[in-house]
């Protein structure tokens, strides 16, 4: 993943004949998109740009928008599971408990004020989503739930969650 991108979510079908797709958004707690103009898809591991012509809904972490370069149910099907992003230096954090997953890998993880790991990486194909962190050179799942997460602190990368009693003991 480039640092210049943000992973927002992935295609996962088109919607209608007319060339919107649907998006499964890769975030936690938005109760609304930041404003996209144009965004980038992972296509042969190249960034190709497209432009927002219209978002129709945003809603359960599903977004449903119509690009300028994609106007038939053929052309859509073309980009169906491909990897969506935005542009890093025009994208604004929402401040709280609201991210992309992707944002979040690299923070070091802190648990009753005490450094336990640093977020590996995000596995987003799971019914439930989670942090893979690093700890003591074990990989954890630790659910990505925000009854779990204390507080993120975004200029300094850290994450401060509270991890269920036993979970660091049993590796």
């Amino acid at each position: 993943m480039s640092i210049d991108h943000v992973k927002i979510g992935t295609i996962v079908s088109k919607h209608g004949y007319k060339g919107f797709i649907k998006i499964s958004v890769s975030s936690f707690n938005f109760d609304q998109l930041p404003d996209i103009k144009h965004i980038f898809i992972d296509i042969n591991n190249c960034f190709i740009p497209f432009m927002v012509d219209e978002i129709k809904s945003f809603s359960d972490n599903l977004l449903i928008l119509k690009l300028v370069e994609v106007n038939t149910e053929k052309e859509a099907e073309d980009i169906i599971f491909k990897n969506v992003f935005i542009d890093s230096k025009s994208y604004k954090p929402i401040e709280g408990k609201s991210f992309f997953y992707n944002e979040l890998v690299s923070y070091s993880v802190y648990s009753k004020s005490k450094k336990v790991g640093v977020i590996d990486s995000i596995n987003s194909e799971l019914p439930q989503p989670v942090f893979e962190v690093l700890i003591k050179s074990n990989k954890v799942m630790i659910p990505i739930h925000e009854d779990l997460i204390d507080k993120i602190d975004k200029k300094n990368k850290i994450i401060h969650v509270d991890i269920p009693d036993g979970l660091i003991e049993i590796i």
